[in-house]
């Protein structure tokens, strides 16, 4: 049926599930989940159920959410629980990071807010909640983010802890058989490479895949001035520190390519900033290493320092902080795995390293020579305006819709 003027001049209903609150603004998925719902409610009536962990949010991060005119409803998670009903994965189908989302309180909010409510299309954030819309009668979205199964795998090659390298092996073996199953439930699965994208294609070939990369609040992170960037110096890392693989590239950076700079740079500081670190990283703090824990700003970090060492290896998807230090002007020093999703040129916008030794010997050709490092942060910055403004995401976000049939 064909809808009438006045049908489409009516605010679309939309549905957006996370399996965390998005705010504060800290770690990608909270980020990514924040902007995207900040941009619906532009245009459209958002009702927001999402998951929170440990506990009931903050009025204040409620409000935040509330403001922008989305309607929240809040399930609580207790990690603990979750985890009991974890184990269960080795009766069940599903992968250890599905199962642990299940929850009986957060499927029942669902249903019923499905039941009184009349909702154009829904959003399932993360593959963790899929399984609330997957068998829902309307338009829907999984915004998947990366290909899971190669993210645990080349997680697994990268670890040196022996159960956890045997744990994602089993996660590998569960979400190589989940994967290409939950995505026909979905009339779109967005991803935010397409190297993911490919990996996805690789065992389900007849779902439909959508690009929807990550975005930088350009209007938050202002570019630097010439003058701006020869004043910085100093190597820098942010990020939410309890994570894994975040605490193995800190432990890298400390332990195999900090030595070999500061034999050339005595003076060097390395500064780590970024939520929640554990005792381990608290006690690598020295009179060259400086941590910053749970700070309101990691931006201001990548404002004063030179530059950014990611020594990634493993998984999958972008990394949102290598955008967040290319769009403040800290030239990036990374990886093949460390750019994917970034169409970033080696030598011009950023350093591609494939060893520490590469790394370490990059750092010191940066500090050696500042107008090679100020002429990448500017190549970098415009990069970032061109590819990775939220405006940008925004407009792949309308592709998504109108292969839908919905225009906001």
């Amino acid at each position: 049926m064909t809808e009438s003027i006045t049908d489409m001049n009516k605010k679309k209903n939309i549905l957006f599930l996370t399996p965390r609150f998005p705010y504060p603004l800290i770690g990608g998925d909270r980020i990514k989940s924040f902007y995207i719902l900040k941009y619906l409610s532009r245009y459209a009536n958002v009702t927001l159920i999402t998951l929170s962990h440990g506990g009931a949010p903050n009025k204040e991060y409620v409000q935040e959410l509330e403001h922008l005119g989305i309607k929240v409803h809040s399930i609580t998670l207790f990690p603990f629980r979750a985890s009991l009903r974890s184990i269960r994965t080795f009766w069940t189908k599903f992968p250890l990071e599905i199962l642990f989302y299940l929850h009986p309180g957060f499927r029942n909010k669902v249903n019923d807010i499905i039941k009184h409510n009349h909702f154009d299309i829904a959003f399932a954030f993360f593959m963790r909640t899929a399984e609330y819309l997957k068998d829902v009668s309307i338009k829907k979205v999984l915004i998947a983010e990366d290909c899971r199964a190669l993210y645990q795998s080349r997680s697994a090659k990268a670890s040196d802890n022996i159960i956890q390298k045997l744990v994602r092996h089993w996660e590998v073996l569960r979400l190589q058989v989940y994967e290409p199953t939950i995505t026909p439930y979905f009339d779109i699965t967005t991803l935010v490479t397409n190297d993911d994208i490919k990996e996805m294609q690789k065992y389900n070939a007849d779902a439909t895949y959508a690009l929807l990369s990550n975005g930088i609040d350009l209007s938050i992170m202002k570019s630097s001035s010439t003058d701006q960037l020869h004043k910085r110096d100093g190597l820098v890392f942010i990020g939410k520190l309890d994570l894994w693989a975040n605490s193995m590239m800190i432990q890298t950076i400390v332990k195999d390519i900090l030595p070999n700079i500061m034999k050339v740079y005595p003076q060097i500081t390395f500064s780590i900033a970024g939520a929640d670190p554990s005792p381990n990283i608290i006690a690598l703090a020295s009179d060259n290493i400086h941590i910053y824990p749970n700070v309101k700003s990691t931006e201001d970090f990548l404002y004063q320092a030179a530059i950014f060492v990611h020594p990634h290896k493993g998984g999958s998807g972008i990394q949102n902080k290598v955008l967040q230090a290319m769009a403040c002007g800290c030239v990036v020093i990374t990886t093949q795995t460390g750019i994917q999703g970034i169409p970033a040129i080696h030598n011009e916008h950023v350093f591609i390293a494939h060893t520490n030794e590469e790394i370490s010997s990059y750092v010191l050709f940066l500090l050696e020579n500042p107008d090679k490092r100020i002429s990448m942060a500017i190549h970098a910055r415009t990069l970032i305006e061109d590819n990775f403004s939220w405006e940008a995401i925004y407009k792949q976000m309308d592709d998504v819709l109108l292969q839908c049939g919905i225009s906001l």
